[in-house]
């Protein structure tokens, strides 16, 4: 089979669409998770998003499991939070070997916990793992260790609309020597965290630079995974395009080829040039993360029939095209901590290209409209094939 047929049969299905959390491995069990109430309480912060934002709080709880190459996991606890003590030779201190995943846990009605899409977040752990050489595991067993961890918290999970408990699994490697190798030791470890909205006075349209000096990943590279070493070389591009009044930067490759803005996946709903809607996302090729609230996007707008949805290479050149043609209807960004993104500008080659969006949304009417649909499946209250109630 030809390299573009491979190609064309891998986006025509979902990321997520067959899920294998199985391990060939032994691995922890739920049955066999103890747990270890805190004697100390934390007192909980009001939920005021000006004060309950992103990563400022934890709750009472952790869980922790770890594993040896002699003798695998050891059992599940939900212990009290609490800080390591790390050995300063630990490989994920020198060598970025750790991988995390980030998923949010609502409160629903009758104070019901639902979680959304965490089994997809289980099977990108593992396959970040597995890119690292850190232990496999069943990701249904963590799944359900997760939901433990979520009843024994449940009263630190905001009960108001815009208001979530994020969810922060991570694994680092342990082994306490130098050397750049397969870790032999490693620790699981899940925090849990309460946050207001993103946007507590609703949507907001961000400004984004297309970086055309920095790259935030290459073909071939771990762009495709969440691993830590992703984030870092982030941080120093932000911080230059915010002092000349930009949000983010939108990555793409020396040739023009659009990834991502910031750590958001990227959709341009546009018309082309034969005066077609559509709404277009870069292709999954390795260099950009399989966004979850992504996959999700493209299911709901395929099943609203009401344009073409496409997954393609993008080139920032047909992007400023579409915007100078006045073909480009709207831009926005998609990720679990966010949601929905609105782009209002985008900063090319020393020129701002304006985007469209409506100024009483804060969005345009599509961003909108799918920020409303993925709220409502999150947190309201009717079944949904992407909601477990734990």
């Amino acid at each position: 089979m030809s390299a573009s047929k491979v190609q064309k049969l891998f986006f025509r299905f979902s990321y997520y669409k067959n899920l294998d959390l199985t391990s060939p491995y032994p691995s922890f069990q739920a049955r066999d998770m103890t747990t270890t109430h805190t004697m100390h309480y934390i007192t909980k912060p009001p939920c005021d998003p000006k004060i309950m934002t992103f990563g400022a709080f934890h709750t009472d709880h952790m869980l922790e499991i770890d594993w040896t190459e002699k003798m695998g996991w050891s059992r599940p606890q939900i212990i009290p939070f609490k800080s390591f003590s790390i050995h300063p030779f630990a490989a994920c201190l020198h060598y970025a070997i750790e991988c995390f995943e980030g998923a949010k846990a609502y409160k629903g009605p009758n104070k019901t916990i639902r979680t959304f899409r965490l089994d997809c977040n289980m099977y990108r752990m593992k396959q970040s793992a597995k890119r690292l050489s850190l232990p496999d595991f069943d990701g249904a067993e963590l799944q359900k260790c997760i939901e433990g961890l979520l009843k024994v918290d449940q009263d630190w999970i905001p009960d108001r609309p815009g208001f979530s408990c994020y969810i922060r699994p991570t694994i680092i490697a342990t082994e306490e020597a130098l050397g750049v190798r397969a870790s032999s030791r490693a620790k699981l470890f899940v925090v849990l965290c309460p946050v207001g909205p993103y946007f507590p006075s609703g949507l907001k349209p961000v400004r984004v630079f297309c970086n055309t000096t920095t790259i935030r990943s290459a073909p071939g590279g771990v762009g495709g995974y969440k691993v830590a070493g992703n984030y870092a070389p982030t941080v120093m591009p932000l911080k230059e395009v915010q002092k000349i009044g930009f949000h983010q930067n939108l990555w793409m490759l020396p040739d023009g080829l659009v990834q991502e803005m910031g750590v958001c996946n990227l959709f341009f709903f546009w018309k082309n040039k034969q005066g077609e809607r559509e709404l277009v996302t870069p292709q999954l090729d390795g260099t950009i993360l399989p966004g979850i609230v992504r996959d999700s996007l493209l299911e709901l707008t395929r099943e609203m029939k009401q344009f073409k949805v496409i997954e393609k290479k993008v080139y920032i050149q047909e992007v400023i095209e579409a915007i100078s043609e006045g073909r480009m209807i709207e831009m926005f960004g998609s990720g679990t901590a966010v949601s929905i993104q609105p782009i209002e500008a985008i900063g090319y080659n020393d020129k701002i290209y304006e985007v469209k969006y409506d100024p009483k949304l804060n969005a345009g009417e599509l961003s909108h409209q799918l920020f409303d649909m993925i709220t409502e499946i999150q947190t309201g209250s009717k079944p949904h094939k992407w909601i477990n109630v734990v």
